[in-house]
């Protein structure tokens, strides 16, 4: 019995971690998971003055209830917030994780670079040659889930996330 409740356990913790994998299926909408689920993760890094990389993540919440986003870690960037565009007069600015746009049950959050997206700053060491990053997500029901995000130079470079259908323009 004991084995048993240990092998559970294991299989528990090592679940979130699997379904954290960004996922390049083009039928995972068909049958959508009833998880939550990191469909793609991507670092924009590009050489500005300012030294901070946008992040882009497409996050489906296949669960039953509402989840927030609370906390978002990098092992490469010291320091991870969210950016968002105003609509009426596209100012970014920056957004505590608390103000973060929740992901309601059965539906998806898809950052962008005209949207929601994360700025990353204050990188631990140089940029040159990397090409991908660990984030932890963590999630207001305490809830984490680890992704590799692949590191980007370009726009062009981002994922067109796209369900079955034509491409989606990035930005």
């Amino acid at each position: 019995m004991r084995m048993i409740a240990c092998a559970a356990t294991m299989f528990a913790t090592t679940l979130p971690a699997f379904a954290a994998g960004a996922s390049d299926d083009l039928s995972l909408h068909d049958n959508p998971p009833r998880a939550l689920l990191v469909e793609h993760a991507e670092l924009l890094v590009v050489d500005q003055p300012s030294g901070q990389t946008k992040g882009f993540l497409t996050i489906w919440n296949g669960t039953d209830g509402e989840m927030r986003l609370s906390s978002v870690a990098s092992e490469t960037f010291r320091t991870v917030s969210t950016l968002s565009s105003q609509p009426a007069d596209d100012v970014s600015q920056q957004r505590r994780f608390e103000d973060f746009v929740p992901i309601p049950a059965h539906a998806e959050l898809r950052m962008q670079p005209n949207g929601i997206r994360l700025l990353l700053g204050d990188p631990v060491s140089d940029m040159t040659g990397r090409q991908a990053d660990r984030l932890t997500l963590t999630f207001d029901d305490g809830t984490k889930l680890e992704v590799i995000a692949k590191i980007v130079s370009s726009r062009d470079e981002l994922v067109r996330h796209h369900h079955g259908q034509v491409e989606a323009d990035p930005g």
